[in-house]
């Protein structure tokens, strides 16, 4: 189950928000998943791998780790260009009280290794894409979600799920856009929106210019309900009353109201070649509300233009709100959002913006020295102490920079002072020369 790559390469990291209170051994204390999607697997070019390491009253415990791939599993050896690790998110499918690792690999296929009290074993394989989950029924068991990339439709399995991996029952779900020119809809986020208790799925619906890429275009809220058919809500708008849509997703309640907010990140975009969005790369909040979307608290932009950032970012080209991740690093119950951005002088800067009552603003935000010039970001309570810590790897990295940095959270926020590094040789990894773009989930 444990068996190593033969040879790898960095561990960086790669934020999703599914995963984000990943606890496997069920300790009470998050667990962290460091994946590398081009990692070489006995012989086997980018087969991926995902390797956890247990939190603790101190942190992350590299003592205590465990990687995984696929060949690992017993279901089917990995092949050139599996990726397994790709979208790793978590939750407990079984209902046993451990948080169970739910990880992509190929185009149509999903793993679900089970946490246990001492490790994670055992698995099962199921058919689908791009894995989301949440509790869309309300009944306490964590739902899976699963994409099909032949069509429209999208697979509810709900909890809770054998450990062959069988669910309760399935639902199919028509994410067909109701505009002819937006025909790739993805799930991309889930969280309680509407605040009725039940798990809403975000959609993101994006259309396909010359180069056959997805483009996003509009984020569109499906609503959870107690008999698990969930029905089409609003389409998110902006503070201009335009479409809201990004190239990554993230849900949580920045303004403890008891709506989840919808969190988009805008950075490039691709029509035909990479180009810099129509008014620079941003992020954008929707608020939550009973409706889905909130009718009194206006959406808002985040740019450089922003009162109060530090670091002194640029959003006039691409990456203004590169790789955002979501959590509480000060422990006050509002989420707050880290996130990276170019800087004058061809550099890049971390913004943390810190939640509050009017959501997300530049006020108390803090800028991030000493870290890599692109890292890449999560945020999880590795400790156990209410107030979550920032992790960072790195991007085409080499050298002394292939290394994870998990920077403390407290109630000031994210401290630089002291971090944990976390390198392959703690993983028990042999790093392989040459640049990668490697990925670090939770």
């Amino acid at each position: 189950m444990t068996q190593p790559p033969t040879t790898t390469k960095r561990p960086a990291a790669d934020p999703d928000t599914a995963g984000a209170h990943a606890d496997f051994d069920g300790d009470g204390k998050e667990d962290l998943v460091i994946t590398d999607t081009s990692a070489t697997v006995n012989g086997k070019y980018a087969a991926g791998y995902a390797a956890v390491v247990h939190g603790s009253t101190a942190g992350p415990d590299t003592q205590r780790h465990q990687v995984i791939t696929q060949d690992s599993l017993d279901l089917g050896k990995a092949g050139t260009g599996g990726r397994f690790g790709s979208g790793a998110i978590s939750a407990d499918l079984d209902g046993d009280g451990h948080s169970d690792l739910i990880t992509q690999a190929g185009s149509n296929t999903v793993f679900v290794v089970w946490g246990g009290k001492k490790k994670l074993s055992g698995a099962a394989r199921l058919t689908g894409a791009r894995p989301v989950a949440g509790d869309f029924d309300g009944d306490g068991h964590a739902d899976l979600v699963t994409s099909r990339s032949t069509d429209s439709k999208a697979m509810v399995r709900f909890g809770p799920f054998t450990r062959t991996g069988k669910p309760a029952r399935t639902k199919t779900l028509d994410l067909t856009p109701d505009k002819p020119s937006y025909y790739t809809p993805r799930p991309t986020g889930v969280g309680d929106v509407n605040g009725d208790g039940t798990d809403d799925l975000v959609v993101t619906w994006s259309h396909v210019f010359a180069d056959e890429m997805p483009t996003p275009r509009a984020t569109v809220v499906y609503r959870g309900a107690a008999n698990g058919v969930l029905k089409k809500g609003p389409r998110l708008k902006d503070a201009r009353g335009k479409d809201m849509y990004g190239s990554t997703t993230l849900t949580s309640d920045v303004n403890k109201d008891g709506f989840a907010d919808v969190i988009v990140s805008l950075t490039c975009e691709i029509i035909g070649d990479v180009a810099t969005p129509e008014g620079g790369s941003r992020l954008m909040v929707a608020y939550g509300g009973k409706s889905g979307q909130s009718t009194s608290l206006k959406p808002t932009t985040i740019n450089e233009k922003t009162p109060g950032l530090p670091g002194k970012p640029v959003s006039s080209q691409c990456d203004f709100g590169y790789a955002p991740t979501t959590g509480d690093v000060n422990g006050d119950g509002y989420a707050d959002v880290a996130f990276s951005a170019p800087a004058k002088g061809n550099k890049m800067v971390t913004v943390v913006l810190r939640g509050g009552p009017t959501g997300l603003t530049g006020k108390n935000a803090k800028s991030l020295s000493g870290l890599p010039m692109r890292p890449i970001l999560a945020i999880q309570d590795l400790n156990g102490d209410g107030a979550a810590e920032l992790a960072v790897g790195t991007w085409y990295a080499s050298g002394a920079d292939d290394t994870v940095r998990v920077l403390r959270g407290g109630p000031s926020g994210i401290s630089t002072s002291r971090p944990t590094l976390i390198g392959p040789a703690d993983l028990g990894l042999k790093p392989a020369p040459g640049n990668s773009s490697s990925e670090f989930g939770h």
